[in-house]
C-alpha cells in the first residue's frame, strides 16, 4: 500500500447546504437584474475558484503524448494542478463547473470518480449534466491516471482526490460577482505544424483568416463583489515545449504562464488564492516548436517552454489589466455523448451526400509522427497513403493485431490502417454564459477544424456565441479531429483521426444539435452511454519492494554538499540518498529556505519554474528506442539507493543571504513494511550579488 497523503487532501470537505443564503444585496439583485454602481458593471452570476495537486509518481512512469519506450520520468520540474472554477445565476438554478488539470488528456473514470464524491456532499447539485474536466495537454505529465494502457490505481486517486478538492474550494468560496471578457494576440505563442494539411483547404476559406493560427487568446476575469479575483484563459498552442528528451514531469509552458501569474497577482484574492488557468483550444495543428524542427525559440527546451509561457503571460497580463465587457446574460449546458463510429452525416455537414463514420483506427501517419514535434517510428513517414502488406504484417505480428477488413479498409480511405481498436461513445457539449459560448469536445481539433465549428455554433446561437472558444481534451480523449481536406493529405493529425473522412462534419452536426437544444431552452436528445472501467483494469505497482542503505551512509544523508557560495545566476546543486519515490507520493519533495534571524523560510519548493529535482540509481540502465516495439516493459527497478539531486537557478532577483534545502525522503527498510518518511537538510550556503 503506498503512503499518501489523502487525508490532508480531503479535509476541506465540510458539509456546505446545497443553496448559499441570499443576502440582501443578492436578493435585490434578483429583483433588478443587478444593482449597478459607479464602480463597475452589476454583480450578476455566482463566481468561485479553487486550485489543489494532483502530482503523481514522478519515476519510472511512461509520459504520455510521445509514445516512446525511452521517455520515462526520473524527477519532477513543476507538480501538476486543478485548478476549478464555478461559476452559477443568482437564483442557483443553473450552475456550470469547468476544471482545468495538467494532464496530457482527460478521463472518463476520473470524471465519474469526482462527481461521485461531488454527490456525497453536495446532492444533485454538480452532475455529469454540468461538471466539465479539461486537460492542457502537456506532455510531460504520466501516464497511468487513465484506464487505458498501464493504469496506476494511486495516480488515479490523486487526480480525482485533487480535482474533487478544487471544485470544493470553488464552491466553498462562491460569491457574487462578475464576469469580464477579451481577446488580444499573442506575438509568436506558436506555429503551424502541418502547412500540407493546412493548405489543402479550400482557398477561399483560408483567404478569410490573416494567419494559419488561431493567434487569439479569449479571457475571463472572474470578478468577485469584495474584490477578489481569479482568470481563465484559452490558447491553442501544443505543450510540446519540453521535447521527448525531457525526463522531468511538467505542465510545460502552460503551468509557467499560470504559476508566473499566480506569484504575481498574490495579492488580488481576500482568502483563497489567487488562481489563474491557461486552458487549450483548438491546438491539434499548432506547435510550441517554432523552428519546426523539435526545437526553438529557445537555447534548449527548459527555455523554449519558458519564453512560450511568458508570451502567454503578457498577453495575459495585458487583458488582466485591460478587459472591460461584461457578460450578461443566462447560464446555459448541454453535455452528451454520442457514438462517433457509426454516425449517419447529412449532406448538410458534408457537402457531398449523406455519408457515415468509421469503426476507429489509426493511421501510418500517426506512428510517422509529427515531424515538428519529433517524429515517431522511422519505418513510416507522414503522407503515406496506400495500404503496404509487409508493413501490416509486421506490425501485426509484433503488436498481435487482426487485419482489418475490406469494408474497413474502404472506410478509411485515403487513410492506410495501421491497427484498429475499440473506442467509447466521445463526450461531447456547449455551454453559455451570456454572450460567451463554450465548446467542449474530447479531441485534438485543428486550426481550421476550430474555425468551422465555432461557424457552426455561431450559426446555432446567435448573439448567445458572440464569443465562442474550443474547450479542446474535456471529459475525455479520442485522437484528432482533421478536415476532411486535410485528411485527405494524411499527414500525422490525419493518421490521428480515428473516425474517417467525415469525423469532423460528425462532429460539428451533433454538436449544432446539441447547440439548438441549448438555445431553444430544450432537453439534450439521445446521448449515449460512456461505460465505466473503474474496477475491470488491474493497477500496476511502482516502488521497491524495498530499499537497500547506501555503502557507508544512511538515507538522508547528503551524498554531494553544495558549495560554500553562489551568485545571482548560478545554479545550485545538492543530492540526497533516498529510497524509491514512488514508496510514498510527498506533498512536497524539497524546500529552498533562507534564514531570516533565528527562523528558516521557505522561499520556493518543486513547484517553481527555476526549481527540479531527479532521481537516479547508479546501475539503472533503460534500453533503446525500439522502433518494433514502442511500448516495451520498463525495465525493473533495483532495490539500490538513489541519489536525488535538487537544482536551483538562482535569479537576479534573488536576495543575497544564507540558504540550505530540506529533502523529503522515503524508505521502505523491509519487504511489506511501512515506508518511512524522512526529512534531510543541506549544508548551509550563501547567494550573493551577481558578480
Amino acid at each position: 500500500m503506498l503512503a499518501f497523503d489523502l487525508e490532508r487532501r480531503y479535509t476541506s470537505f465540510v458539509p456546505v447546504p446545497s443553496l448559499l443564503p441570499l443576502t440582501c444585496l443578492t436578493l435585490l439583485m434578483l429583483a433588478m437584474a443587478g444593482c449597478s454602481n459607479d464602480s463597475g458593471p452589476a454583480n450578476n452570476y455566482l463566481i468561485g475558484s479553487g486550485i489543489a495537486d494532483i502530482t503523481g509518481p514522478i519515476v519510472d512512469v511512461e509520459f504520455t503524448g510521445y509514445s516512446r519506450s525511452t521517455h520515462i520520468a526520473n524527477g519532477i520540474q513543476t507538480r501538476l494542478t486543478a485548478r476549478a472554477f464555478v461559476v452559477g445565476e443568482l437564483d442557483e438554478s443553473r450552475r456550470l463547473v469547468f476544471v482545468v488539470t495538467d494532464l496530457l488528456a482527460s478521463s472518463h473514470e476520473v470524471r465519474l470518480s469526482v462527481v461521485d464524491n461531488l454527490r456525497e456532499r453536495y446532492g444533485d447539485l454538480y452532475t455529469l449534466d454540468n461538471v466539465v474536466l479539461s486537460a492542457t495537454h502537456t506532455h510531460s505529465s504520466p501516464g497511468g491516471y487513465t484506464h487505458e494502457g498501464r493504469f496506476r490505481e494511486p495516480f488515479f486517486d490523486a487526480v480525482v482526490a485533487g480535482v474533487t478538492e478544487a471544485i470544493d474550494a470553488a464552491h466553498r468560496n462562491l460569491k457574487p460577482g462578475h464576469i469580464l471578457i477579451g481577446e488580444q494576440e499573442v506575438e509568436g505563442g506558436g506555429a503551424q505544424r502541418s502547412l500540407p494539411a493546412y493548405m489543402a483547404n479550400p482557398a477561399g476559406e483560408r483567404a478569410r483568416y490573416e494567419h494559419d493560427t488561431d493567434r487569439d487568446m479569449t479571457l475571463l476575469k472572474l470578478v468577485q463583489e469584495d474584490g477578489t479575483t481569479s482568470v481563465l484563459n484559452w490558447f491553442a498552442v501544443h505543450p510540446t515545449a519540453l521535447t521527448f528528451n525531457n525526463k522531468f514531469v511538467s505542465g510545460d509552458h502552460k503551468a509557467f504562464a499560470a504559476l508566473e501569474m499566480e506569484r504575481r497577482l498574490a495579492g488580488q484574492s481576500a482568502a483563497p488564492p489567487f488562481v489563474a488557468a491557461f486552458a487549450n483550444s483548438n491546438c491539434g495543428d499548432v506547435t510550441a516548436n517554432l523552428n519546426l524542427d523539435n526545437t526553438g525559440p529557445g537555447v534548449d527546451d527548459l527555455d523554449s517552454s519558458r519564453i512560450i509561457g511568458e508570451r502567454q503571460l503578457e498577453t495575459a497580463m495585458a487583458l488582466y489589466g485591460s478587459v472591460s465587457e461584461p457578460l450578461t446574460g443566462p447560464i446555459d449546458v448541454r453535455l452528451t455523448a454520442v457514438d462517433m463510429t457509426s454516425v449517419e452525416v447529412s449532406d448538410a455537414f458534408t457537402g457531398m451526400g449523406p455519408q457515415q463514420t468509421c469503426p476507429a483506427a489509426r493511421g501510418y501517419a500517426f506512428a510517422a509522427g509529427s515531424t515538428e514535434d519529433g517524429g515517431g517510428n522511422p519505418l513510416f513517414a507522414e503522407g503515406m497513403l496506400a495500404q503496404d502488406l509487409e508493413v501490416d504484417n509486421l506490425v501485426q505480428t509484433v503488436l498481435g493485431t487482426t487485419p482489418p477488413s475490406e469494408a474497413l479498409l474502404a472506410c478509411h480511405l485515403p487513410k492506410p490502417i495501421l491497427w484498429t481498436e475499440s473506442r467509447s461513445p466521445a463526450p461531447i457539449g456547449v455551454a453559455t454564459i451570456g454572450q460567451f459560448a463554450l465548446v467542449f469536445l474530447p479531441g485534438e481539433i485543428t486550426t481550421m477544424a476550430g474555425r468551422r465549428m465555432r461557424d457552426s455554433v455561431r450559426a446555432a446561437l446567435g448573439d448567445r456565441s458572440e464569443y465562442t472558444v474550443i474547450a479542446a481534451y474535456s471529459n475525455d480523449y479520442t485522437g484528432y479531429i482533421t478536415t476532411p481536406e486535410e485528411y485527405d493529405t494524411q499527414q500525422y493529425e490525419g493518421g490521428h483521426t480515428v473516425f474517417g473522412r467525415w469525423t469532423l462534419p460528425a462532429y460539428r452536426q451533433e454538436i449544432d444539435r446539441v447547440a439548438r437544444e441549448l438555445a431553444s431552452d430544450a432537453p439534450v436528445s439521445g446521448g449515449a452511454d460512456q461505460g465505466d472501467l473503474r474496477g475491470t483494469v488491474s493497477s500496476r505497482t511502482f516502488g521497491n519492494d524495498f530499499d537497500e542503505p547506501p555503502d557507508g551512509a544512511s538515507f538522508g544523508d547528503v551524498a554531494e554538499a553544495p558549495l560554500a557560495s553562489y551568485s545571482q545566476g548560478d545554479t545550485m546543486s545538492v543530492s540526497f540518498w533516498t529510497g524509491h519515490p514512488g514508496n510514498a507520493l510527498r506533498d512536497t519533495y524539497f524546500e529552498i529556505q533562507k534564514q531570516d534571524g533565528s527562523e528558516w523560510r521557505t522561499l520556493a519548493t518543486e513547484n517553481e519554474w527555476f526549481t527540479r529535482a531527479r532521481w537516479t540509481q547508479a546501475s539503472r540502465v533503460f534500453p533503446p528506442l525500439d522502433p518494433l516495439n514502442p511500448f516495451p516493459e520498463l525495465p525493473p527497478s533495483s532495490t539500490e539507493a538513489f541519489t536525488a539531486l535538487v537544482l536551483w537557478d538562482i535569479r537576479e532577483t534573488t536576495e543575497p543571504g544564507t540558504y540550505r534545502v530540506l529533502f523529503h525522503g522515503s524508505e521502505r527498510p523491509e519487504p511489506g513494511a511501512d515506508t518511512r518518511l524522512f526529512t534531510a537538510e543541506s549544508p548551509s550556503f550563501e547567494v550573493a550579488s551577481a558578480r
